[in-house]
Parts: structure tokens; sequence; C-alpha cells
């Protein structure tokens, strides 16, 4: 009797100690899926996006408190359509790919911001830095289909891309880029 006790309170005590519920995990559609940015470069907007990045998503928006992302982003690359941009951009004064190859980006929260709506918030990091930010984005769920769009901006100074006094004001590149992304993906449980 004492031994079926001290197994009721311990699978009692394990319960409680577990979530009730966990967010589903999804798997990104990387075909289908994109992560861009846009920044004015002598008074033209210039697109560049990151061709390759990877995820790990729970998400649930019935179950926040339990949902997570953690996006991991190749920043060797990154691409703007523009060959001599393009060479410089993994140099040190920006992206500096020898030394900080990936860019990362963790969830802290998410908080609801009316239906469909969500602001993901979570930590940033590019070259070592790390700054909090807030990305706001919808998702279209049906089935165990999602599609996600979002918008977010950064300062490229607060994470040391375009380094050195040519750069250090908004002339010729803007202080500030959007970072967009369009996440295609399907549930796995």
């Amino acid at each position: 009797m004492t031994r079926f006790i001290s197994s009721f309170i311990a699978a009692l005590l394990l319960a409680l100690a577990l979530p009730a519920t966990a967010a589903p995990d999804w798997t990104v559609d990387a075909a289908r899926s994109r992560l861009a940015f846009k920044v004015t470069v002598n008074g033209q907007v210039v697109d560049g996006r990151f061709p390759g990045f990877g995820s790990v998503i729970r998400f649930d928006p019935a179950d926040l408190a339990s949902s997570s992302v953690k996006i991991t982003v190749d920043t060797t690359g990154i691409k703007t359509g523009d060959a001599t941009r393009d060479a410089m951009l993994p140099k040190p004064a920006w992206f500096n790919v020898l030394g900080f190859p990936q860019a990362t980006f963790q969830s802290t929260r998410f908080v609801a911001d009316g239906p469909g709506r969500f602001i993901c918030e979570g930590k940033l990091t590019i070259k070592g830095i790390t700054k909090d930010i807030r990305l706001p984005f919808s998702i279209d769920i049906r089935g165990k289909k999602a599609v996600v769009r979002g918008t977010g901006t950064i300062r490229r100074l607060d994470y040391r891309i375009g380094e050195g006094p040519d750069f250090a004001t908004g002339t010729p590149v803007a202080l500030e880029v959007k970072v967009l992304f369009d996440v295609t993906a399907t549930r796995k449980n």
C-alpha cells in the first residue's frame, strides 16, 4: 500500500510539473518561404534576401504560452542582385561572415494582436550582438498548412552592420532596415 501511495504521489507530481498541452511543431517549406530585407541605398530601395535559414517552430494561436520559434539564418549567402554590393556584404564592416556566419532569432513570447494577428517578441543576434525586437505577423492556418507573413524594422548600426565613417549616418545607406518574412509550413503533429 505504501508503494502504491508513493507511486501515485510521484505520478501526480510529474503530471503537475508537465505542461497540460504543447504547441504543435511545424516544418517550413523552404521552396515556398522567404526571408528578405529592404533598405534605401543612395535614395533607391534595395531588395535583398537570405537564401538559407533553418527553423524550430512550435505554435498554437490558442496556446501562446507554449509557443516558440528559433530561426537560424545563413548570412554567407546574402544577395541583393548587385555583384559589387553582394561582394561587400560578407566583409567585416558589414556581416563579417567569417567571424559570424549565422544570425539567430529566439522568441521570448507571443502576444495576440487581433484575429489572425500576433506579435512575436524575441532576441535577434547578428555579429554577436543581441537586441530585443518585436515582429508583427499574420497567420492563416488551414488544416495542417499555415502561411505566416510579417515585417519588422531593425537599426543596422545596433548590430554594427555598415561600420566605419562612410556609413555612420543614413547616407548613403539608410540606418533602418525592414525585414520581411513569408513562410509556408506544415504541422508535424
